[in-house]
């Protein structure tokens, strides 16, 4: 009886995690978008990357639908295809414990690149959605999956 109280926890905690990493994988409706203009947000500026971030893509709300991924700054919107992105990678550099993601894409021979913390929570999944939907425009992109251990 005394060894089956001490796995008790341990099968309390592995359950916790298999429920964490089941609901990582899944997105809602809500999270997906149903057609072009239907913009999902996956990532927000702050005012302190605004203000103390070395990259200008810190200044910037990124958003997707079912054929695009958007920029949009202050004065203007940037709009890529989905299928001109060749990555999707999370970085090693890391801000309160969140990774920093870049997006690579490839216009006409241009290659350009931005990074930003994604809004991934519980309650808005966007960002898998997001990953999904460039996998699907494009399957030579070279994608990284969102885990537990990559937020």
């Amino acid at each position: 009886m005394k060894v089956m109280l001490m796995f008790l926890p341990l099968l309390l905690l592995s359950g916790i995690i298999f429920l964490l990493i089941k609901t990582l994988k899944r997105t809602r409706p809500a999270d997906t978008p149903t057609a072009p203009g239907d913009r999902k947000l996956i990532s927000t500026s702050s005012f302190m990357l605004r203000t103390f971030g070395s990259s200008q893509s810190y200044k910037a709300d990124y958003y997707f639908d079912t054929e695009n991924f958007y920029e949009v700054t202050t004065g203007a919107t940037v709009s890529v295809p989905l299928t001109n992105i060749v990555e999707v990678q999370r970085e090693s550099t890391q801000i309160n414990n969140r990774s920093v993601w870049s997006v690579t894409w490839d216009i006409n021979g241009q290659r350009k690149q931005v990074r930003f913390l994604h809004n991934f929570t519980l309650f808005n999944r966007s960002f898998v959605a997001f990953l999904t939907a460039v996998k699907q425009a494009n399957p030579s992109a070279h994608v990284r999956s969102l885990t537990l251990f990559s937020l």
